[in-house]
């Protein structure tokens, strides 16, 4: 994406919605944006952006404020028609994912988005209520298009939301392949050295700790870095004992839900990743296989 493009769309997506008052209370900042409960998706305004800023991005097409609408077995359809992309190796996956270390934010999604594509069972929604207990999709889904989008070209990245990553995926394909930068394949050899280290009971958590006061990351932000580890995590990269990472089969999001695992309960760090510990370290024999041919052979020992 056009760095000028970038900033005119931070602008749109992420304005300041609320400001501290004197008293330490949370005030919502009137910014233009009006929530639409019928959708549950937001208009997002112009607000605070120059008249060359709005022209860059008409010109662009970028889909700001273009909602769109699916049906549960429409995602289920549209994803299983994606599999048959070009772009969609796992080879160009995983190499868009290294890049998401330091060249490319925007490949840190899409092999996330793959791999639940893949996985995913055919299967419709056969009345079972608002949510669907096989893949947590709704029975109708509204999304603002361009929001999610930007939000992945931004750094995000996690294993929810299956209809935004969806729309992703999607644009996703119309990307050329990316080749790691060394920036890209020093940072993740040091990440993955990091996690050979970990003591026997570290947790999540604590390694998110760890490699933040390492300083491997050059931007780190938790969110982001969270969901990083769990595309390593639905790799089974990094290992659990308590469900099958999407890379080796799929979890019914109602058997998910029901999996007893150690931890606090209000944590919002998730499953496979949450079922980590430092004495899983690394699944060797699964790391080389997947980034063995892009890696520096001391790195695949």
């Amino acid at each position: 994406m056009d760095k000028g493009l970038f900033k005119a769309l931070k602008k749109v997506y992420y304005k300041k919605s609320y400001r501290t008052d004197e008293n330490g209370y949370q005030q919502r900042i009137d910014n233009g944006d009006v929530f639409d409960v019928k959708t549950g998706t937001t208009f997002y305004s112009y607000q605070g952006l120059s008249a060359a800023e709005i022209k860059l991005i008409e010109q662009s097409q970028y889909p700001v404020n273009e909602r769109v609408r699916f049906t549960h077995d429409e995602v289920v359809l549209a994803y299983k028609a994606l599999l048959t992309q070009h772009n969609l190796s796992l080879e160009n996956l995983l190499a868009a994912y290294v890049c998401g270390f330091s060249s490319f934010p925007r490949g840190r999604q899409p092999i996330l988005s793959y791999l639940f594509a893949k996985a995913l069972p055919e299967h419709s929604m056969n009345n079972h209520g608002e949510i669907c207990p096989v893949c947590s999709i709704k029975d109708v889904n509204w999304l603002e298009k361009g929001y999610k989008i930007f939000s992945c070209y931004a750094g995000s990245v996690w294993n929810e939301r299956w209809v935004g990553n969806l729309i992703e995926l999607e644009e996703f394909c119309t990307l050329p392949p990316r080749k790691p930068s060394a920036d890209d394949l020093a940072i993740f050899s040091a990440l993955i050295d990091t996690i050979r280290q970990a003591p026997l009971d570290e947790t999540p958590g604590k390694l998110e700790q760890r490699v933040k006061k390492a300083k491997i990351l050059p931007q780190f932000e938790k969110y982001s870095f969270r969901g990083q580890l769990m595309v390593l995590a639905e790799l089974g990269v990094m290992p659990n004992s308590y469900i099958a990472p999407l890379y080796e089969a799929f979890t019914p999001f109602d058997e998910i839900c029901n999996t007893k695992y150690p931890g606090c309960v209000r944590s919002d760090i998730i499953l496979p990743l949450a079922g980590w510990r430092g004495e899983n370290s690394i699944n060797e024999t699964r790391f080389k296989t997947l980034f063995g041919s892009m890696m520096p052979e001391k790195h695949c020992e």
